[in-house]
Formats: C-alpha cells, structure tokens, sequence
C-alpha cells in the first residue's frame, strides 16, 4: 500500500510541476513541460497515463538511485547544507527525463522540461513537495 501511495504522490508532482509550468496562451507564455501524449492538455486522460508511468519510474529512482547520490553527496551536504538536496533532484529529474524519453520509449508518453531556466523551476518545485511529502508522511 505504501509503494502504491508513494507512486501516486510523486504522480501528483509530476501533475503539479506541468501544471505550473504549462502554457499560457493568453499571456504568450510557452511550455516549460511538454508532454508527448494524444491530447497534451495536462489534465486529460493520456496526460494521467503519463504521470503516472511516471510516478512508477520515480518511485524505482527513489529507492535505488536516491539513496546512492545521498551517500555519495553527503561530504558536501555539510559544506552546502540545503543546496546538495537540490543538486540531487536535479540529477533524478535529468535521470527521469532520459529514461521516459529514451530508455522506456512507449508510444505516446513522454514527459520533457525544456530550457535551463524551467528546469531549475521544476527541480525547486520538485524539492519543495519532496521535503512537504517527507514531512508529513514519515515514519515517526
């Protein structure tokens, strides 16, 4: 039950980072997220399809690679504190990016941040609903 809970939270952050980042035509704002579904609104059906695959490859990041770049990172963590956590989330995020797009290759999913300046957007989104998710679900 927790994977299954864990899955549909880091789903739920991949919907909010697209939903942050999507288009606004009304202001001429481009997309920061673009998704490679049918419909790429990011509140259809396929777009769901693809939070959720990815909310799957997240989960398996996070109990794999996560704890390795932790160790790895933990000199550093006391030189920069807080900043290492963000380097580390980019470095899953770019993880994620390259296995939906390139590894996976399922036909009609994909999921990409496009520009550095949306990345960074994205990886401090990304950071700030991990600690919130961390805090409010851990185990006491």
């Amino acid at each position: 039950m927790r994977i299954l809970f864990s899955i549909l939270i880091n789903a739920l952050i991949l919907y909010a980072i697209t939903f942050l980042l999507g288009p606004n035509p009304e202001k001429g704002i481009e997309a920061g997220v673009i998704l490679g579904c049918i419909d790429c609104s990011y509140h259809s059906l396929d777009a769901w399809k693809t939070y959720l695959l990815g909310g799957i490859v997240l989960w398996g990041i996070n109990i794999t690679i996560r704890p390795i770049l932790k160790i790895l990172s933990l000199p550093l963590f006391f030189v920069f504190f807080g900043f290492v956590v963000f380097l580390v989330n980019a470095v899953i995020l770019k993880l994620f990016d390259y296995i939906v797009n390139d590894v996976l290759i399922i036909p009609g999913i994909s999921y990409s941040i496009n520009g550095w300046i949306n990345f960074i957007i994205a990886v401090a989104i990304f950071t700030i609903l991990n600690m919130v998710y961390s805090l409010l679900f851990s185990k006491k």
